[in-house]
């Protein structure tokens, strides 16, 4: 029926209106054709799931070995992580400035830059194993320094007694750096008397009494004055106090200090004694005559200007410990990865026959991605349980007296969860290139392999 206009018109219905439009025929198929894909796949990862159940159930000596290599890679990864973290955390041991508020010492570290030909220019930085020293005149300016009640020039020789005991010879005033005081007698006075350590004095010469002490290659006889006693506990040879004139004649290099030890006025800061001391110190010490750098030191840095070497022997160690690290990871991933191979190429007819019956590729790699998954957390689970004993045994061959290494109460837990971590993330992706081979097949030639 048409109009009269010509056009057709539309049509009614029952009620004379108009008929409805119908419905979205492409947004409802749409629609179901994301349902059906997310069907098929939660299918396939429940069959991948399944398959991986039954394998582990069946399987069982098969990834024995992978158990064993997974568990003690993850064990000795965590080794490494636990003594690495302890040699990042360790600082030298502050004795001998116990009583010092800042020490100022020299800069051990030296760099040299260099640009080879064709590249950029690059700095390498070492520190030295031998003391640097400072220009006594250094020690002026860090007297004058806002909140500094007392300043003192720390040198040390080495001593020896008449019956061969070792001790370090230092000046009577550098006594306060360490908190000494004197338990019996009095101060030295001139170059003949001594000031001996409580440690040294026991079951020797009394106060008044002579001792016989060998320093410079010399042996001479002193007046024991007095005996000091200090309430740390160090593990260093014991002290022998001399004269500051005494001393520097010993020591050899009486324009420079080997550190200066800072005593505050009460109730300065820390923090700003320290800048106060280094703005009066030069940034490099050319007009000291030195090109060395000078550093203040607070808190536990003060350990630093005792133990010179230590924190050279930390980079060594670090070195050391990531070079042979290094190589026990990539050990430890080829023996990983050849062990899974190993397990799943023993399974070859068994997979080959999933992949003739219709297992997809896909699922065959989730399947035996999920065992490994599963077989290297329960691995790395128990390897993570041993990197705590094996890192402690390795920590006990690299502490030193003058570096200890700490062991903070986190530190265990997170050497053993890096360890177990990176073993178990690792052993999956492993597992999957090891199967590639055979999931890639055809059914066809899956079922003649």
């Amino acid at each position: 029926m048409r109009s009269a206009a010509g056009k057709p018109a539309a049509t009614k219905g029952l009620a004379g209106t108009a008929a409805p439009k119908p419905p979205d025929v492409r947004r409802r198929r749409t629609g179901t054709g994301a349902r059906e894909t997310r069907g098929v796949r939660q299918g396939s990862r429940r069959a991948s799931a399944f398959l991986a159940r039954r394998s582990l159930a069946t399987h069982r000596r098969a990834w024995a070995a992978v158990i064993g290599a997974t568990g003690a890679a993850a064990a000795l990864i965590g080794a490494f992580a636990f003594v690495v973290g302890s040699l990042l955390l360790g600082v030298p041991p502050v004795q001998r400035y116990a009583g010092a508020d800042a020490v100022v010492a020299a800069d051990q570290k030296v760099s040299y830059t260099a640009s080879p030909w064709g590249s950029e220019p690059q700095t390498a930085t070492a520190y030295l194993p031998e003391r640097a020293r400072l220009d006594r005149s250094v020690l002026a300016a860090v007297a004058g320094a806002d909140g500094v009640a007392k300043a003192v020039a720390d040198d040390s020789v080495p001593v020896s007694t008449g019956d061969g005991r070792p001790a370090v010879g230092r000046s009577w005033p550098s006594a306060a750096l360490t908190r000494y005081e004197l338990a019996e007698g009095r101060a030295p006075r001139d170059a003949t008397e001594v000031v001996l350590d409580g440690v040294l004095a026991a079951g020797g010469p009394a106060p008044g009494e002579r001792i016989v002490l060998r320093a410079d290659g010399t042996a001479r006889t002193y007046t024991v004055s007095g005996i000091a006693r200090t309430g740390h506990g160090g593990d260093g040879p014991p002290a022998v106090f001399f004269t500051e004139p005494r001393l520097t004649a010993l020591a050899g290099h009486p324009g420079r200090v080997d550190a200066i030890g800072v005593v505050a006025e009460p109730g300065v800061p820390r923090e700003a004694l320290r800048d106060a001391i280094g703005a009066v110190l030069p940034e490099r010490s050319g007009a000291a005559g030195s090109d060395r750098g000078v550093r203040v030191l607070t808190g536990a840095e003060r350990g630093e200007a005792e133990h010179v070497d230590a924190l050279g022997g930390r980079g060594d160690r670090l070195a050391l410990l990531g070079s042979v690290g290094g190589t026990v990871l990539m050990v430890a991933l080829l023996v990983i990865a050849s062990t899974l191979s190993q397990a799943i190429h023993q399974r070859s007819g068994e997979l080959a026959l999933l992949r003739a019956v219709g297992a997809s590729p896909r699922q065959l790699r989730s399947a035996i991605g999920r065992e490994a998954g599963r077989v290297s957390a329960a691995a790395a689970l128990l390897g993570g349980l041993g990197a705590v004993p094996l890192g402690l045994a390795m920590r006990s061959l690299l502490t030193t007296g003058t570096l200890p290494l700490p062991v903070p109460w986190w530190l265990p837990p997170a050497a053993a969860l890096a360890g177990g971590l990176l073993v178990a993330l690792l052993a999956r992706p492993v597992a999957v290139l090891a199967a590639r081979s055979i999931t890639r097949l055809r059914p066809a030639a899956a079922l003649a392999a």
